[in-house]
């Protein structure tokens, strides 16, 4: 699996921008844009590469992972990738909560939220750029999905409120 993501002595593809940068430069990067450790970053994106049958392929990404991402010195063993990747996936359960919290608390209103998610908009694309992912030449288009995605959500968040009460 190794051979089909690394080229002879370069890293897999996804980090080769931070082939000189350690990991603090990198952790110091991200937490500019998210919540998020270079750690959790780096074993949830390998994660969500390295699918087999749905399944992570862990053990595997933990022995490779200093020949897969330049910033990481060691090998983790599965439970640590594991646990990395849960780390990964309960902040994005919290930023989630804080986000639609501040409008359902009414602590931001619909315009405000609406303007954040235009910010949110550029520092996904600065991470899309930073990862090596396609960026869409097209901002208006992914505003508008994101508008619908965003609508689409809090409906279900508001029918799911109204259903609790």
């Amino acid at each position: 699996m190794l051979d089909e993501c690394v080229g002879g002595p370069e890293k897999y593809w996804r980090f080769q921008k931070f082939d000189r940068l350690k990991y603090t430069e990198v952790n110091d990067s991200l937490k500019k844009l998210t919540h998020l450790t270079a750690r959790e970053w780096a074993i949830a994106r390998l994660c969500a590469d390295f699918k087999s049958n749905g399944r992570s392929q862990m053990t595997w990404i933990g022995e490779n992972l200093p020949d897969l991402v330049p910033f990481m010195n060691e090998k983790y063993a599965r439970q640590d990738v594991s646990s990395a990747e849960a780390a990964f996936k309960r902040k994005v359960v919290r930023s989630g909560t804080t986000f639609f919290y501040a409008y359902y608390a009414g602590l931001i209103s619909i315009e405000e939220m609406l303007e954040m998610v235009q910010g949110i908009i550029t520092n996904i694309e600065e991470l899309k750029r930073i990862e090596g992912s396609e960026v869409s030449d097209s901002g208006e288009e992914t505003s508008t999905d994101v508008q619908v995605l965003m609508a689409e959500t809090l409906r279900r968040i508001t029918d799911r409120l109204k259903d609790g009460k």
